[in-house]
């Protein structure tokens, strides 16, 4: 067994607050400090077998630099405060974010690094009384609430011969919705289709451009604003049903549950764009019909966790 599984951590509170308490702080030689201390020990030898003072006074002094440095490093972490944020929900595929506060309280902390288990190694300097904002990035995730695993901030300051650490549990997830797939026209539907293209009767007025979205028809894609260096967007139009539209887990392409959890995913977003009523049924919940950003979040975290265990 490890000294990181062996390791005490400190917990944050429900709000993601933690203080790195002096007891939690662990520090070993680094690289460069198993080479100074060999250097160190050399030049002892050397200053005793010729009875050489001034040796001895540059060994002795240097081994004094080299103890200071150990108090320095443990002094940088100890007090740091942090407070966990978590980040905004992403779609599986995407990088998600991981915002972390530090608050260096009344003195500066140079070469403060966080990182989570494999997630970049993040190196910044915090300014006496200004907390600073670090997002911590994290690949590969699928769908699901995601706590983001144990928090490592370490620090080499300030000679890089020893490295001190601190383990952190945050109390914050991460929460992935499923991959958008294809679009699709769920049945009984009329008027503006939830693919993005548009299923009336060719009288209706142009409504205006959204930035374009995987599975959209390209008979819908405004050539001309991309000709001008204007992005890549859809076009809409106004006539599309008044009546609410029913995304049906029954009715969802696809042979497996993540295909339809993907379809529906999908539809979510394009009935929200599109600015209309819509409702969700899966085998577990009935979601009322509605529209906006709550209601958006709401189908999605739904169809986020479905068949897990925080569902």
């Amino acid at each position: 067994m490890g000294i990181a599984s062996l390791a005490r951590m400190e917990h944050a509170d429900d709000r993601g607050a933690v203080e790195i308490g002096a007891r939690r702080i662990y520090i070993l030689p680094t690289r460069y400090g198993f080479i100074y201390g060999t250097l160190l020990f050399l030049m002892l030898i050397g200053a005793v077998n010729y009875g050489n003072n001034p040796a001895h006074l540059l060994t002795f002094l240097l081994a004094g630099l080299g103890s200071n440095a150990i108090y320095q490093t443990w002094r940088n972490l100890r007090g740091l405060a942090l407070r966990c944020h978590g980040g905004p929900p992403v779609f599986a595929g995407q990088a998600a974010r991981f915002v972390v506060e530090i608050d260096s309280g009344e003195r500066e902390r140079p070469a403060i690094q966080l990182c989570f288990e494999g997630s970049d190694l993040q190196l910044v300097d915090i300014a006496a009384n200004q907390p600073r904002s670090v997002s911590l990035t994290l690949k590969d995730l699928p769908r699901g609430l995601h706590p983001p695993g144990r928090l490592t901030i370490s620090t080499p300051y300030p000679l890089g011969l020893f490295r001190a650490w601190c383990y952190v549990d945050t109390a914050a997830c991460l929460l992935v919705y499923p991959r958008p797939g294809p679009g699709w026209h769920p049945p009984g539907d009329t008027g503006q289709r939830l693919d993005g293209g548009y299923s009336g009767n060719g009288n209706d007025d142009f409504a205006g451009l959204r930035t374009y979205q995987p599975g959209d028809p390209p008979s819908q894609m405004d050539w001309k604003s991309y000709a001008r260096e204007r992005g890549l967007n859809t076009r809409l139009f106004s006539g599309q049903a008044a009546a609410p539209i029913w995304l049906d887990w029954a009715d969802a392409p696809g042979t497996g549950d993540e295909q339809r959890l993907s379809a529906l995913t999908r539809a979510v977003l394009d009935a929200e764009a599109a600015d209309r009523p819509y409702g969700l049924r899966t085998p577990t919940v009935t979601i009322a019909p509605a529209r906006g950003m709550r209601h958006r979040h709401q189908c999605l975290r739904h169809l986020a966790l479905y068949g897990t265990a925080d569902a």
